[in-house]
């Protein structure tokens, strides 16, 4: 149960690593675009445009994966404290029989309701499993302009 802890530790640094090396690409085609805007080069401009789209591609599938992960851990952490039926967890809200319209919205935002505190509790922990140089990035502060939009 640690080793698999341990591996998905480390599997989220990667992917979390190689994130940030797709942001940085990104900070650097968009540095290219303004270059080519600035000289008047419009005519790469194209080239360009589809770097832009694949980097976007790229980083959108790993916040993707990032929240799959996420999602992974805290029906981990649900099931070791309740006997859960994952397969009807997975089916999304399931309403009491004859609940249709504004009702079913309404048992719905009230279910969140009950959430919310316990769920901004579970993902301060878990975010530092997902996402732990986050806090030494921002720490950081600017980057003196160097490498900045």
């Amino acid at each position: 149960m640690v080793a698999d802890e341990t591996a998905a530790k480390e599997a989220v640094q990667v992917a979390f690593m190689s994130a940030q090396e797709d942001l940085k690409g990104l900070e650097g085609a968009t540095m290219a675009v303004c270059q080519e805007l600035e000289a008047g080069g419009g005519s790469s401009g194209s080239s360009v445009a589809n770097r832009l789209r694949s980097l976007g591609g790229r980083v959108a599938e790993r916040l993707r994966s990032t929240f799959r992960l996420g999602v992974q851990r805290t029906l981990s952490v649900a099931s070791m404290h309740y006997d859960l039926n994952l397969e009807q967890v997975a089916t999304g809200y399931i309403v009491a029989p004859g609940v249709e319209g504004d009702a079913t919205v309404a048992a719905m935002e009230q279910a969140d309701a009950a959430v919310e505190g316990f769920a901004a509790v579970l993902s301060m922990k878990l975010e530092g499993d997902l996402l732990p140089d986050v806090e030494d990035n921002a720490a950081e502060g600017p980057h003196g302009g160097e490498g900045d939009l």
